[in-house]
């Protein structure tokens, strides 16, 4: 039997690398199982590369129960480069519990956590973690997040001791201190003017959060144990209280006391109504309503195969249910339903509106689908991911391995939607790109490990382009006499350039049938044929218009294949007398970053030949536009990262191509010429 949703408290950890996100979430499990601290064996980062590493890589899910209520924890990434599993799992949660670093609270990932929170509306609470190492202050950190993310910050405990000597934290409702395991009704001696100096700011806090509660608090009246811990509760689901916990997790300081604040004043599902369906409808948490739950997270495992991890949104749902998949039409049956405790898995026979429940093998679905009753469907909105912004051209490094090593990619990208494989059409690659170079150097790692196959991986070709800036007049011939039938076509053509975008243009100009017409279509074609390779470095040929004006055949040996070959050698004749230059490709860049830090990106872009657009604030940061050589960009995601301690990023988009200044062009033939020379090596 499924427990109700009111019973159900899903929150995910975020925050920084080195917060001590994963140190938090192994000791709740690990309290929730009876001991006095973690599991003897690691619950979440079980993967072989998460061990070799010692950081998150991806989301993991534990399921855990604490004084009847049934909590799933998401223990997210740190690293900005796998942020993107951070923002998945808050839409999948209902409540943040952002965990900082005591010695440098506000980091990057910490902001870039945080304003996606305040966009997927979801409430948090914060952890102050590491207050038992050197040169930490809890008042100051306080301090420091209210300034950063406003005045609802307000802590729900305080430490006592500091630094090596923090052994407890002391409850400001409860008015209990928790020192080595015992509790103690008192105010710890040296503490009594910072504790009613909290006490004043919690409980405006708590008036300020209900019309009922301010009334009582302006007129002098106390509140009541229960009216402060029902305004606690209800100030958090609303956004207008963030409490703060003091805890060292290595120490296992604090750690019971935030699963308390979780299991009684986090809100559950069916307190606040987050889901709405691209329609815009908003969907109630309700477990007597339509089905319908959300694929937020795969996992593909080269032998069990693929688990699906869902948010159930609406309705309840058993084994074998049938359901259907919206996007594609599918019909989808689910197999066993199980709570994750990270590798591991509990079977449930029930799962109701609120739950994350895991399911496998289901055979038409992907990560962001939505799942429902065919009579009652609906679809909710995929999680907006961050922009990749680290590519590499991809392929298989041995002869023959082809389809095993792009089956392997899909899988990956399957797993992690962060990543991308798309094909580029204007250099013929594949190219995986994802939010670091860490991102994607580990989604091959793990494509070499799970399937046993190697990728080549390489910088991505610039897509240059070659055109015209005068025009010329050229002929081509082709005769070739064999021992029986010849081959004979001739035409001439007037080559002209376009305005920049204009594409090709090929204009008939044949008259008294010097030409035959059943023959012109091959000139056309043996002419965009000749227009793949340019003559200055082989690049296509873009914006030129070509008139076919005159020629000659023979009733005999002329044929489609020759005036085809014809045409080809009359454009390659014209495109050398017409001035023929190098064209590069131009990206539009929109940079966000702190006020501080525009003059360090403007001459970095200045640098790469970029030509400033425009800036215009937006919140409390800046975007810088600008238009740049695609080919200075190539490094340009790591070097913004040194140049503003990762605290910028960035999007990019085609713009349109401009010439090659005439003193860069060397370098790039040179550039090419390297190329061929690796590949005939």
């Amino acid at each position: 039997m499924a427990v109700e949703p009111e019973l159900i408290r899903n929150v995910c950890l975020i925050g920084h690398r080195g917060s001590g996100k994963t140190a938090l979430g192994e000791g709740m499990i690990g309290l929730a199982s009876g001991r006095s601290g973690p599991a003897g064996h690691r619950v979440l980062d079980s993967a072989e590369e998460e061990t070799e590493r010692g950081m998150t890589l991806g989301m993991n899910v534990a399921m855990l129960e604490w004084k009847g209520r049934q909590v799933n924890v998401l223990d997210t990434p740190g690293d900005g480069g796998f942020v993107g599993d951070a923002f998945v799992a808050q839409r999948a949660a209902d409540c943040a519990v952002l965990v900082v670093h005591a010695q440098d609270p506000v980091q990057v990932v910490t902001e870039r956590v945080w304003r996606r929170g305040e966009k997927e509306d979801i409430p948090h609470l914060v952890v102050v973690n590491h207050l038992d190492r050197e040169r930490t202050d809890f008042g100051a950190v306080v301090e420091q997040l209210r300034e950063r993310f406003g005045p609802n910050i307000v802590p729900l405990n305080l430490p006592i001791g500091r630094e090596g000597d923090f052994r407890g934290v002391y409850g400001l409702l409860s008015g209990i201190a928790f020192v080595d395991g015992e509790q103690r009704e008192e105010i710890p001696e040296g503490m009594e003017d910072e504790v009613d100096a909290a006490r004043v700011q919690l409980f405006e806090a708590i008036a300020e959060s209900d019309d009922t509660l301010l009334e009582k608090y302006l007129e002098g009246e106390e509140f009541t144990t229960e009216e402060a811990f029902e305004g606690i509760r209800k100030g958090i689901a609303d956004g207008l209280i963030i409490p703060v916990l003091a805890a060292s997790a290595e120490r296992m300081i604090g750690v019971d006391r935030i699963l308390d604040v979780i299991a009684g004043s986090a809100p559950s599902p069916a307190d606040r109504s987050r889901w709405v369906t691209e329609e815009g409808e908003e969907v109630a948490c309700d477990p007597n309503g339509p089905f319908s739950a959300y694929v937020f997270k795969t996992y593909v495992d080269p032998f069990a195969g693929r688990l699906s991890v869902l948010r159930v949104v609406s309705g309840r749902c058993r084994s074998d249910e049938a359901l259907v998949n919206p996007r594609t039409g599918t019909a989808e049956r689910l197999g066993g339903i199980s709570h994750m405790v990270g590798k591991d898995r509990q079977p449930v026979d029930e799962a109701v509106a609120g739950d994350i429940i895991a399911i496998t093998k289901l055979k038409d679905t992907n990560t962001f689908d939505t799942l429902c009753k065919p009579e009652e469907q609906v679809v909710y909105a995929p999680v907006e991911l961050p922009e990749p912004t680290t590519a590499f051209a991809v392929g298989a490094k041995a002869r023959g391995e082809e389809e095993k090593v792009f089956e392997a990619i899909r899988r990956v990208v399957d797993e992690d939607p962060s990543l991308k494989l798309e094909r580029s059409e204007a250099t013929g690659e594949d190219i995986l790109s994802g939010l670091a170079q860490i991102h994607v150097e580990l989604a091959l790692e793990r494509i070499n490990h799970r399937y046993g196959v190697e990728v080549e991986a390489r910088a991505p070709k610039v897509p240059f382009k070659e055109t015209i800036t005068g025009s010329a007049t050229a002929q081509g011939r082709y005769k070739k006499q064999t021992g029986g039938r010849g081959q004979f076509g001739d035409c001439h053509i007037e080559l002209t350039p376009l305005p920049r975008g204009s594409g090709f243009e090929f204009e008939n100009a044949i008259v008294g049938g010097a030409i035959p017409r059943q023959f012109i279509p091959a000139v056309e074609k043996g002419i965009v044929e000749a227009m793949q390779q340019g003559s200055i470095a082989g690049y296509p040929v873009v914006d030129v218009k070509v008139r076919l004006y005159d020629g000659s055949f023979h009733s005999v040996d002329s044929s489609e294949m020759a005036f085809k070959v014809a045409g080809s050698l009359a454009f390659k004749n014209a495109m050398e007398q017409a001035r023929p230059v190098l064209l590069e490709p131009f990206v539009r860049v929109e940079v966000l970053a702190p006020t501080e830090l525009v003059g360090d990106i403007m001459g970095d872009l200045s640098g790469r030949r970029g030509r400033p657009m425009g800036m215009e604030q937006r919140g409390d940061r800046q975007v810088i536009q600008a238009e740049v050589p695609q080919v200075e960009m190539l490094t340009y995601a790591r070097d913004l990262r040194s140049i503003t301690g990762g605290r910028a990023n960035y999007h990019v988009e085609p713009a349109h191509y401009e010439e090659v200044p005439p003193n860069l062009v060397d370098r790039v033939l040179a550039a090419n010429a390297e190329e061929v020379e690796e590949k005939a090596g």
